[in-house]
């Protein structure tokens, strides 16, 4: 007889959440009887016929492109203001003609001084847009095709404006505000070539909003319609449309569903939620999967689950794509070891006990589920993964709410470049461009329009992602012989020219001891001759000399090979590359970048997630630390006998009266290593520049300062105001502060 086992049932019913309350009240208001719409008069719909034949439908353009018509509008506007008769630009475009277009064509080239014939054409489609927002019809064909035969020929011709395409391409000494920003950068970079996106799907692009008075104003002008123009009819505020409740009514007919019953689409609407506040990527996004191993024995693996659907055009046409991700076996190309170790950062585990990244790459699967999501608390769902920092007392933090800035990663990523020794300037787009490239040669088309949320059977990646550079040795197949698949992949690669020698900026104590090169002086004499001492030069008669002379002091990349030939010819020897040494401040930094630098082949499975595991916890250790920028890099004499470690309770490294160069605030800062809060500054007011710029900024002088100094810190001393701190940083620590 088989014994079963009785367990105690809990009677207690489950709390409902919040979403179920929504979806069951929302199902209530749908079940409702629906009012009946009204039997309209004749004279409605002829009186909606002639409103609406007389006004233009606005479109609900986005806020990027209504800059763009508002840039286009300021643009006209100032071109109005020098034509004889002063009309307002609605009136002079809704009678535009063709030599109007061309004559603000012109203008704009004089004015604004473009010099790229690709510029003036997007200035041209701007304005074509501006015509079928305001005259609700297309400019007249005949019209727009002799304006662009202008264009690319007797304006580029008399402007001389250049028609060369820019080239798509499929050891910088500058600091991250905080180490968290390092990871969540590369982690930016993966998911920018893993999925092909464009940054706005991942970080905060929105620009600052901007008065658009043309743009958000829709009622007429007095001048437009004394000309004949027409004004925006409105319907009025007692017209009958059959309901008791206008908005009730349209409520109604957008929840109603094909009678199915399905709760899949309901709309919550009487339940309050919170709202995103951004459309960066958010961890409501993101689902980190647990997921059982097909092969029998083998370790579950984690997956991730990446939702992205604020991508160009979502507004009017959404296109949300899922990718997912599974696990690397090098920590540095690995999604998933660097989106763990930001999230145990951010304590987002809903899980109490996922603290570590032990426990997070070792959890199992359990019961007859096939995967087990480890999901993330509910106060962080709408929180951006990728955030900003922020300035606090204690220096640089990571704001907790704020998305990270789309120029904040096109600084870092244009540094990057830089530093790699790129010839082209390192963008975003060509981690999309190469992507593009990549799945078209690996995937169907259908594939790739859904990786680059295009259109099926559109031209778009065709026309401006293909790359220029022909991935096919025509030679060879003409010639019937093996191609070449090695060497064509290296001249298609955007590495190319790539030269890790290009000089990102010369250390003061090597520009002294090198003795100046008379070309270069003569050639800086020049150009400070043609400055006479001026900051801007741009308008000036000088101003094409001074940028000639400019590009050739700093053309490296067309120096270099030039000088390697001659000295080749002469008989000189190599030049021995000796790879620079880079000396990292953080510890664990330095750890990681051995760690995830070196590739090790052949080694077992077990070694790889041990591998992963060491590289997330010193990422995680990475987050809490920061970095000191080189302008505020402290001097530092170790004090003897030597260090013990920072987080010993032992407080004697830290003297309790310090020098008088050294910073009070960045002495108690933990983030930062020993060296860098031992160290003091070359002069006082130095010093005092650093605490008032860094620590004081914004800071109330009638607030509470706590003492930052660790014998302190570790007393818990509060100081009532900022006067009492100051008094009591020079009595006890012997650092004097401005007044």
């Amino acid at each position: 007889m088989v014994v079963r086992d009785y367990t105690t049932v809990n009677l207690r019913l489950p709390q409902t959440s919040h979403p179920n309350l929504a979806q069951l009240n929302d199902r209530v208001k749908r079940r409702r009887p629906k009012p009946k719409i009204q039997p309209r008069p004749p004279e409605y719909y002829q009186n909606l016929i002639d409103q609406h034949d007389k006004t233009t439908v606005k479109r609900n353009y986005a806020d990027t492109t209504k800059d763009n018509l508002q840039d286009i509008i300021d643009k006209f506007s100032r071109f109005c203001a020098h034509l004889p008769r002063a009309q307002h630009w609605r009136t002079i475009i809704r009678n535009c003609s063709k030599g109007t277009t061309i004559a603000f064509l012109i203008h704009i080239c004089e004015v604004d001084r473009v010099k790229k014939r690709s510029t003036v054409h997007q200035y041209y489609l701007r304005f074509k847009m501006l015509f079928n927002r305001e005259n609700g019809r297309h400019m007249d064909t005949n019209d727009a095709k002799e304006a662009l035969a202008y264009i690319y020929g007797p304006l580029t011709r008399d402007f001389e404006l250049d028609i060369t395409v820019k080239e798509k391409p499929a050891r910088d000494t500058s600091t991250f505000p905080t180490e968290r920003h390092r990871v969540q950068f590369a982690l930016i970079l993966l998911l920018l070539f893993a999925t092909g996106c464009r940054p706005a799907e991942l970080v905060d692009a929105k620009k600052k909003k901007r008065r658009r008075p043309d743009l958000d104003d829709h009622k007429a002008y007095a001048d437009d319609v004394n000309d004949g123009g027409f004004k925006d009819a409105k319907v009025s505020a007692n017209a009958d449309f059959g309901f008791d409740d206008h908005d009730s009514a349209v409520a109604n007919l957008g929840s109603e569903n094909d009678g199915n019953g399905s709760d899949d689409d309901v709309a919550i609407s009487d339940v309050k939620t919170e709202l995103r506040q951004f459309d960066a990527l958010c961890y409501e996004d993101v689902r980190l999967l647990v997921v059982r191993n097909p092969i029998a024995g083998e370790r579950d693996v984690l997956a991730i689950e990446a939702k992205l659907a604020h991508h160009k055009g979502a507004k009017r046409r959404p296109k949300p794509t899922i990718f997912f991700f599974t696990k690397v076996d090098d920590p540095i190309f690995c999604p998933i070891t660097h989106l763990v170790s930001l999230a145990i950062a951010d304590r987002a585990f809903e899980a109490p006990s996922l603290t570590t990244a032990e426990r997070v790459f070792e959890h199992k699967v359990w019961g007859p589920v096939v995967c087990t999501p480890l999901t993330w608390k509910q106060e962080m769902l709408k929180t951006p993964i990728f955030r900003r920092d922020k300035r606090a007392a204690n220096g640089v933090v990571t704001s907790p709410t704020l998305a990270l800035t789309y120029s904040q990663f096109r600084d870092c990523l244009n540094r990057l470049g830089l530093a790699a020794g790129f010839l082209e300037k390192l963008t975003s787009y060509c981690f999309r461009r190469g992507t593009a490239n990549v799945v078209d040669r690996a995937a169907t088309d259908t594939v790739r329009d859904q990786v680059m949320r295009h259109n099926p059977n559109s031209a778009v990646y065709n026309g401006a992602y293909i790359n220029e550079r022909v991935p096919f040795d025509v030679l060879s197949a003409v010639l019937e012989r093996p191609s070449a698949d090695g060497i064509l992949r290296m001249l298609t690669h955007i590495s190319l020219i790539r030269d890790p020698r290009a000089p990102v900026h010369v250390p003061d104590d090597v520009l002294a001891a090198l003795s100046p090169d008379p070309r270069i002086v003569d050639l800086e004499q020049q150009r400070a001759q043609l400055k006479a001492g001026a900051y801007r030069i741009q308008g000036t008669e000088v101003e094409a000399e001074v940028r000639r002379l400019t590009a050739e002091i700093a053309d490296y990349f067309r120096r270099r090979p030039i000088e390697d030939i001659e000295r080749q010819n002469s008989g000189q020897q190599e030049e021995e590359y000796i790879e620079p040494v880079v000396e990292h401040q953080i510890p664990e930094r330095a750890q990681l970048a051995e760690l995830i630098c070196t590739h090790i082949a052949g080694i077992t499975p077990q070694d790889i997630v041990k591998r992963r595991i060491h590289s997330a916890g010193l990422m995680l250790a990475l987050c809490h630390r920061r970095e000191v920028p080189r302008r505020y890099r402290l001097r530092v004499t170790l004090p003897q006998p030597p260090l013990v470690k920072e987080e010993s309770p032992d407080l004697e490294p830290f003297p309790l009266v310090c020098a008088k160069t050294q910073c009070p605030f960045c002495i108690g800062d933990e983030s930062k290593s020993y060296k860098e809060r031992m160290g003091s500054f070359c002069r006082v007011s130095k010093m005092r520049d650093h605490v008032e710029r860094i620590h004081l900024r914004g800071f109330v002088p009638e607030e509470a300062v706590s003492c930052r100094h660790p014998v302190c810190k570790s007393q818990g001393l509060v100081l009532k105001d900022l006067q009492d701190f100051k008094n009591h940083v020079q009595t006890v620590h012997g650092i004097g502060l401005r007044a």
